[in-house]
């Protein structure tokens, strides 16, 4: 079983990198690669959830093997989550000069309005 999770985490590792070489990518493929990505990221947080509430598997860690992986955790969720901040602040701020701007336009003028009865 564990082979074949590994054998799978480098199949999605080739794919990953496979994807970053090609060139002429549109916004639609831009869009499933990210999709694909977010999706091995998940699968890969979910091994990590099942195994750290599993008390049998991680007594198998020794503390200096617990501490290195909380240490690398969290490297990597700091820097994730520090760039879904930016990401997601840039963001919002494009939606608020929106919405600014579509305030600030004229009232559209009335205009007949045709019902049918």
């Amino acid at each position: 079983m564990e082979g074949r999770w590994v054998n799978d985490c480098q199949r999605i590792l080739d794919e990953i990198k496979k994807s970053e070489k090609v060139e002429g990518h549109d916004r639609l493929d831009m869009v499933r690669t990210i999709r694909f990505t977010i999706l091995a990221l998940q699968r890969s947080v979910t091994g990590w959830m099942q195994w750290a509430d599993n008390p049998d598997i991680m007594a198998q860690f020794s503390l200096d093997e617990l501490t290195e992986i909380n240490k690398n955790l969290a490297d990597l969720v700091c820097a994730f989550v520090d760039y879904d901040a930016k990401i997601t602040g840039s963001q919002e701020k494009k939606i608020e000069k929106k919405i600014r701007k579509e305030a600030i336009k004229k009232p559209q003028q009335a205009k007949d309005i045709f019902y049918v009865k």
